[in-house]
């Protein structure tokens, strides 16, 4: 668990700090999906109706549920005025909920939003880079590459978590978005 100066808990972190994270305390791992999974998300928001926002977010939510556990993500998604919105996001990893339900759950929660002061998760699609470097304990960017797959940065407090986890988490996410994608 990841305790900011405001005393919030971060319940997806390895271990607790309480000190505030520093540009020195972030490491980055990065991942190509190829354009098989990149044409795979395009018809699915087509086919489920949605956005690559909501998609990839009920992938995260669900790479998380089998990485870490099943909870509430608070997430932090960069917006493309430079804003960012506050979004709820499922970690459900029972086998039993289908891709479409999983989606259903995020979209939902999604327009509820979050309270909390912050974030465990920033979030960015669509621009390289990783959303909010350095302000959340971890953020996560999407973007596409010239040769029509996908790039997924990961960028974490190395105080925070075990570089497994993240590796772990990084893993998931392809097979969670298969998942989502498939409805």
């Amino acid at each position: 668990m990841l305790t900011d100066a405001s005393s919030r808990t971060c319940w997806i972190a390895d271990h607790a700090t309480s000190v505030p994270l520093r540009p020195s305390d972030v490491a980055t791992l990065s991942w190509r999906l190829d354009a098989v999974l990149a044409a795979e998300l395009d018809q699915a928001q087509v086919a489920l109706g949605c956005t690559a926002d909501e998609i990839l977010l009920a992938a995260l939510g669900r790479a998380v549920a089998r990485t870490i556990g099943d909870g509430m993500l608070a997430v932090d998604v960069a917006m493309t005025d430079g804003q960012s919105r506050r979004v709820a996001v499922p970690c459900v990893s029972q086998r039993g909920l289908s891709g479409s339900e999983l989606l259903a759950a995020a979209r939902s929660d999604a327009a509820k939003g979050s309270e909390s002061a912050n974030a465990d998760v920033g979030f960015r699609y669509g621009r390289a880079g990783i959303a909010t470097r350095g302000r959340h304990p971890l953020a996560v960017g999407v973007h596409r590459e010239s040769a029509g797959g996908l790039r997924v940065g990961w960028s974490f407090d190395v105080r925070s978590f075990d570089d497994y986890t993240v590796e772990e988490l990084a893993a998931q996410f392809p097979l969670a978005l298969i998942e989502v994608t498939s409805g």
